[in-house]
């Protein structure tokens, strides 16, 4: 897929935020419209059934009973297992307006690719917490992760429990640093319950290593 379909310029009612994807553009900074929509990126970005993700992908010509609308939806979504997802971010007042909700049922309409679908997303998915907060605090980990596979597999094989963070950091000492204990949280090689739990230094984590 080519660039972005629609260049993105500051306006009165538009604030662009640069997110640095993983997941998009090459893994290089992307253009998005709004902060819900860089917060929208994370979840993708730590999603493991999403491959990739293009902001701005395409303009379609909806039809109206004026003659046609002009519409670019603001991601879409690549899946692993082959399925692909147009996706509007919009807050939950403006989605529900019904100039949005018929614009948007009208272009639903005109998909004829039985493998996308087209959703919309508000901000009651996006800042669930505390979810969202541990992808703010790890997504830098995530970015540039300090890894060293065989140092993993060492320190997995001798700690087969779970524990809080703060007596597994103990635990291990000088064998590895916070920024790769981190890291290996962020990349899932060490694991909670990110759905549940704000993570802190009392936070019980485990490791999944294969």
């Amino acid at each position: 897929m080519t660039g972005p379909a629609r260049k993105l310029k500051k306006s009165a009612v538009k604030n662009i935020v640069r997110f640095p994807a993983i997941k998009a553009n090459g893994g290089k900074v992307i253009l998005v419209e709004s902060i819900l929509e860089s917060k929208f990126c994370l979840h993708l970005e730590f999603d493991p059934t999403v491959q990739a993700y293009f902001p701005q992908p395409q303009t379609f010509k909806v039809p109206d009973r004026d003659g046609e609308t002009i519409y670019t939806p603001d991601f879409e979504v690549h899946y692993t297992s082959g399925a692909r997802k147009y996706v509007e971010v919009k807050p939950s007042k403006r989605a529900a307006s019904v100039e949005y909700q018929q614009l948007f049922a009208r272009f639903e309409s005109t998909l004829i690719n039985p493998n996308y679908k087209f959703v919309v997303v508000d901000e009651r998915a996006i800042y669930q917490r505390p979810l969202l907060s541990n992808y703010e605090k790890l997504y830098q980990y995530r970015k540039r992760p300090l890894l060293e596979m065989a140092n993993l597999h060492h320190c997995a094989a001798d700690i087969r429990r779970s524990m809080a963070l703060s007596q597994l950091i103990a635990r291990l000492g000088n064998r590895a640093s916070l920024r790769e204990i981190y890291s290996w949280l962020a990349l899932g090689y060490l694991r909670f319950d990110m759905h549940s739990e704000t993570l802190t230094m009392s936070t019980e984590v485990e490791f999944y290593v294969d």
